[in-house]
């Protein structure tokens, strides 16, 4: 009589995968903290390939989010050298989509990290590349 052995599948969820995944995910979230700093502290420290990928679209959403806040805050000065005040309204608006879309895009970004994929922020402008991104425009 043979006996024929079972073997139970491994699953590659690891201690230091999940602890990899949280970091991760961490990271977006702590960047609508910290702004850049976050990020940048994490992608200098990481030595995990898959957090200094998500610390780098990190930093680059966060840039993003900043320029455009410049740009909201120079429609504002424009209000005070011009006297119209369509430009508050403007940069009003603006500053509510940015704030908004920041903190989804960051609960998005932090949620498919802990899941072990990874998601580019739209219409982040790429500051820091990472050589795994393959762009083709």
């Amino acid at each position: 009589m043979t006996a024929t052995s079972t073997t139970t599948p491994t699953r590659h969820t690891t201690s230091s995968t999940t602890l990899t995944r949280s970091i991760a995910a961490t990271t977006h979230l702590i960047a609508l903290v910290t702004w850049i700093v976050g990020p940048l502290v994490v992608m200098w420290l990481s030595r995990s390939e898959y957090v200094s990928e998500h610390a780098k679209d990190a930093l680059n959403w966060q840039l993003t989010v900043g320029i455009v806040g410049y740009l909201a805050a120079a429609l504002v000065a424009l209000t005070v050298v011009t006297g119209d005040s369509t430009p508050v309204l403007w940069s009003s608006v603006l500053a509510v989509v940015v704030l908004g879309g920041n903190l989804l895009f960051c609960v998005v970004a932090a949620i498919t990290a802990i899941r072990g994929d990874h998601w580019e922020y739209p219409v982040a402008i790429r500051v820091v590349e990472s050589p795994t991104v393959s762009r083709t425009f």
